[in-house]
C-alpha cells in the first residue's frame, strides 16, 4: 500500500502542550518516538487563516495574497466576512503538489479552501448558523456543497450529523462536546479515512484556540481540551486500524500560532478619529475615511485611502507612539513589514501591540472596549503579534517517512508544506520556505 499522509491542525497548540500530551494514552501510542519540532514559528500577522494558508503553501502572506481572517470592509457592522475561496490564494498549495503525484486529497475545515478543484472531497471551513436558526440537516448539507462538498464528502456529513453543534454559540467558560465543531471535524475525518483512504488528508480543529480565547492561555479548562484531543486521537486511530492504513500513514499534528494573555483591548479608529481621519455620522455610522485600522488582535493594519495622506497619518500615529500609552510599540511601514516578515498588501502601517493591548476595529468612543467573547480578538487571550513573541507552534510528525525521536530546535511554518510535500515525492517551487531534512529518512 502507498502511503498516506493526515495532517491535524490543532489551532493554537504550543510547545508546553505537547510535555502534557505526552502524558495521555493515544498521544504516546501515536506519536512516541516522533519527529519534528517544539518550536515552529509562525508569520506576521500570527492568526488563523494567514497562517494555515503558509502552512499549505510554503509562503509568507505577502506572496500568497491572504493577510488578514476577514475582508477589509471600512464602516461595515455585519456578520464578519471571512476568506473562504482558493482562489484568494496566489500561488500553489500541497493539493496542487499532491494532485500532480495523482493522489486524492481532501480537507476538512481547512481555511481558504472552498471550491478547491484539486480537493477531491472537501468540507470548507464555514461556521455558518446563528443558534436562533432551526438547522436542518439538509441546509447543512446544502451550506457545504455549495463551498465544494461532493456526495461522497456529503455521507460523511450525514454519517456524523449527530455530532453537528447546534448550541456552538452558547459557550460559557468549560467547552462541551456539542458545543463545538471539532467533535464533528473528528468524526468526518474517521469516516472518510475508514470509507475514502485519501491518500492526502488535511484537517482544521479551533477548540484549544477557543478556550484560550476565553480563559487565557493556560488554566484548566486547556487541560480538559487536551484530554478530548486525546480522546479525539484515540478515534483516529482506530478509523485508521479499521481502514488498514494505520502503519502506512503519516500522521502530523501541527499548530498555527501560539496565544498572549493581555490586559486591554483599544480602538485604533476611535484615535484615528480625533486625529481627523475619520468622519462618523451623528448616528454613529461610518460617513467618510482617509485612514481606517483593521485589527490583527495584538496588531493592526493601518489602510491610507490616498498616498498623499499616509505622511499626516505617520506623523499622527508617532506622536501617539511617543505617550506611550496608546497600545501600541511600533509602527512598521509596508516597506518595513515587507523586508522584515514577508507581509505586504493594500496597507500603508502596521501596529505591534506593546504586550498588553489588543485592538478592535470600533470607531465610536469610548477608545477602550470591554471584554466580548464573540469576538476573537477581544476575550482574555489572543494573538496576532510578532511571531517570535509567545509559546510557540508545533511541528510533530510520525510514520513510515519520518526519523525516529529526532527534535529539531526550531523550524518555521512556512518550511512545513515542502517537507510534507516530499512525504510523496511533491514539489513545492514556490514555496520560500525549506524542506526539513533532518527530520526525513
Amino acid at each position: 500500500m502507498k502511503q498516506k499522509l493526515v495532517v491535524l491542525s490543532m489551532d493554537a497548540m504550543v510547545g508546553e502542550d505537547l510535555e502534557y500530551l505526552k502524558t495521555k494514552p493515544n498521544y504516546q501510542k501515536l506519536m512516541a518516538h516522533c519527529a519534528g519540532s517544539k518550536v515552529a514559528q509562525t508569520l506576521y500577522p500570527s492568526i488563523t487563516y494567514p497562517a494555515h494558508v503558509s502552512i499549505m503553501t510554503g509562503c509568507p502572506a505577502g506572496k500568497h495574497g491572504i493577510i488578514d481572517n476577514v475582508t477589509f470592509h471600512p464602516g461595515y457592522v455585519g456578520p464578519a466576512e471571512w476568506h473562504l475561496y482558493r482562489n484568494e490564494v496566489k500561488v500553489s498549495t500541497i493539493f496542487d503538489a499532491a494532485k500532480k503525484q495523482g493522489l486524492s486529497t481532501a480537507s476538512i475545515y481547512w481555511p481558504v479552501t472552498g471550491n478547491d478543484p484539486n480537493i477531491d472531497y472537501l468540507i470548507n471551513e464555514y461556521f455558518f448558523y446563528d443558534p436562533a436558526e432551526s438547522a436542518t440537516p439538509e441546509k447543512i448539507l446544502e451550506g457545504y456543497a455549495r463551498f465544494g462538498a461532493n456526495e461522497e464528502t456529503l455521507k460523511a456529513v450525514r454519517e456524523n450529523m449527530d455530532r453537528f453543534p447546534v448550541n456552538y454559540k452558547n459557550r460559557h467558560g468549560k467547552i462541551t462536546l456539542d458545543q463545538t465543531f471539532d467533535h464533528f471535524i473528528n468524526g468526518c475525518m474517521c469516516s472518510m479515512i475508514r470509507n475514502i483512504k485519501p491518500d492526502l488528508l488535511l484537517a482544521h480543529n479551533c477548540i484549544l484556540d477557543t478556550i484560550r480565547h476565553k480563559n487565557g492561555i493556560f488554566n484548566e479548562y486547556v487541560t480538559e481540551a487536551l484530554d478530548i484531543t486525546d480522546m479525539w486521537l484515540g478515534e483516529l486511530i482506530q478509523a485508521m486500524q479499521d481502514a488498514g492504513t494505520y502503519e502506512d500513514t503519516n500522521f502530523v499534528i501541527l499548530s498555527d500560532h501560539g496565544q498572549m494573555n493581555f490586559a486591554r483591548r483599544l480602538k485604533v479608529n476611535v484615535l484615528l478619529n480625533r486625529g481627523g481621519f475619520l468622519t462618523v455620522a451623528e448616528d454613529g455610522s461610518l460617513k467618510d475615511w482617509k485612514a481606517f485600522s483593521l485589527s490583527n488582535g495584538m496588531s493592526a493594519t493601518v489602510h491610507v485611502k490616498e498616498k498623499k495622506d499616509e505622511k499626516a497619518v505617520y506623523d499622527y500615529l508617532n506622536d501617539l507612539l511617543s505617550k506611550g500609552v496608546y497600545g501600541f510599540s511600533k509602527i512598521y511601514t509596508r516597506e518595513e513589514v515587507s523586508e522584515k516578515y514577508g507581509l505586504d498588501g493594500d496597507f500603508s502601517f502596521v501596529l505591534e501591540t506593546d504586550g498588553f493591548t489588543t485592538f478592535s476595529d470600533g470607531w465610536t468612543e469610548p477608545v477602550l472596549n470591554a471584554v466580548d467573547f464573540s469576538d476573537y480578538r477581544l476575550g482574555k487571550a489572543t494573538h496576532g503579534y510578532e511571531p517570535e513573541k509567545g509559546p510557540q507552534p508545533v511541528f510533530v510528525c510520525t510514520g513510515p517517512s519520518f526519523k525516529k525521536d529526532v527534535m529539531v530546535p526550531f523550524c518555521k511554518t512556512i518550511d512545513e508544506a515542502p517537507t510534507l510535500a516530499r512525504t510523496f515525492g511533491g514539489e513545492m517551487p514556490e514555496a520560500v520556505g525549506k524542506v526539513i531534512e533532518d527530520i526525513l529518512k
